[in-house]
């Protein structure tokens, strides 16, 4: 994720220091464990492909995400609750955030190939995901599958709402179908809505936050930057990208005199980490792209 955050900076800026940086990082596979790991790499080989002007490069990296995407959907797809990719090598566990991402990376792969396998995947494993009761009614997207297949009310983490944006955004541009992204304002409004503070933050939906889960919320504004421009003209698009101005607004405003941020976006029990400061780059990167400013 650090190397995704990496790379949507120099993509927004155009700064190219971290860039080497952002290689070795993804070059080390070391500590992966589970499916959504994987794909995590997957995405990440991707952002870095598309910031290469070698062809090569570019090649390379996409063929890098494909070998990870192809071994998944041959190992860990099958016909337990109906389809879907399992989280974890065990196969004890289908969740939303595994398959968010195996419907993105299947789309992204789709457009840096061309393969139009890589495009029935990304549909295939959307009718799933959009039929297996991991939205609730209320457009939140729970945390998985119970043993009866059923919704578990698992915790809408911020992550999981943000990856399926990404995902429902990519679809509606392969397949033209517009109402994907009615879908995605959808769930964009109810997590936005449902989270505020009272300060004017946006928490997490489980407090306190584990050190996996203090970067979710930076995955959920990059996924807002990229929805916000891809809208049509209304209110949906005119609340997101208000959403994002007014967070980020609020975190600068709370930053620490060295220009820490703290964990839980508000001043008070001021804890500054290294996932705090890589959600804070996300947050300002979203709420540049969706204005349509070039990040500093």
């Amino acid at each position: 994720m650090t190397v995704s955050a990496l790379a949507r900076y120099e993509a927004a800026s155009h700064d190219r220091r971290f860039h080497t940086l952002g290689l070795a990082l993804l070059a080390d596979r070391r500590g992966l464990d589970g499916n959504d790991d994987d794909l995590w790499v997957a995405e990440a080989a991707l952002d870095m492909a598309e910031l290469e002007a070698d062809p090569a490069h570019r090649r390379d990296a996409a063929m890098d995400a494909a070998g990870i995407f192809d071994r998944l959907a041959a190992d860990y797809w099958d016909t337990t609750c109906g389809g879907g990719l399992w989280w974890d090598h065990a196969r004890t566990y289908k969740n939303a955030i595994t398959n968010a991402l195996f419907i993105d990376v299947a789309a992204r792969l789709y457009g840096a190939t061309g393969t139009s396998r890589y495009k029935g995947w990304a549909m295939k494993g959307w009718r799933w995901f959009d039929a297996s009761g991991m939205i609730a009614a209320s457009h939140e997207v729970n945390d998985g599958l119970d043993a009866r297949c059923r919704n578990n009310g698992g915790v809408p983490y911020s992550y999981n709402q943000g990856v399926i944006l990404d995902a429902l955004r990519r679809l509606s541009v392969l397949t033209g179908d517009r109402r994907l992204l009615d879908e995605a304002a959808r769930i964009a409004r109810k997590a936005i809505d449902a989270r505020g503070t009272p300060a004017g933050g946006f928490r997490e939906a489980q407090e306190p936050m584990s050190v996996d889960s203090r970067i979710f919320r930076g995955i959920f504004a990059q996924a807002l930057g990229r929805l916000a421009p891809a809208l049509p003209p209304g209110e949906d698009r005119r609340h997101v990208g208000a959403w994002l101005r007014d967070q980020s607004a609020h975190l600068w405003k709370t930053r620490s005199p060295a220009a820490l941020f703290n964990a839980t976006w508000d001043r008070t029990a001021f804890r500054p980490s290294a996932q705090a400061q890589v959600t804070a780059a996300d947050l300002f990167v979203a709420a540049a792209r969706a204005s349509g400013e070039r990040a500093r």
